[in-house]
């Protein structure tokens, strides 16, 4: 039996990169850890669900569905966020097949 890595899991079980099916895979992926990443660092903050919505203006229901991933995220919310938060976001390009430009 050969041993198989990372690369080539994802490939024969979500799709080879570049298809539709990886790249929605690779969203949903870094989706989930943005909204990983915003409960624990609300959490270091001690502060609740219902305590950040409101210094955010937003309803404690849509905290949750951030933190759930069950919200898609605009870039003015993830910085709103992530400045209340005491952190900043940092994105980059990256060509395909190259490293990142930025």
């Amino acid at each position: 039996m050969k041993t198989k890595n990372h690369d080539e899991l994802l490939d024969e079980i979500v799709g080879k990169q570049g298809t539709t099916d990886r790249e929605n895979f690779e969203s949903e992926l870094k989706a989930e850890i943005l909204a990983y990443k915003f409960k624990e660092l609300r959490k270091q903050k001690k502060l609740t669900q219902s305590q950040l919505a409101e210094k955010l203006g937003m309803e404690k229901g849509q905290i949750s569905r951030i933190e759930n991933g069950k919200f898609n995220l605009t870039l003015a919310t993830i910085n709103k966020i992530a400045s209340e938060l005491d952190v900043r976001v940092i994105f980059s390009f990256q060509m395909i097949g190259l490293k990142p430009v930025f």
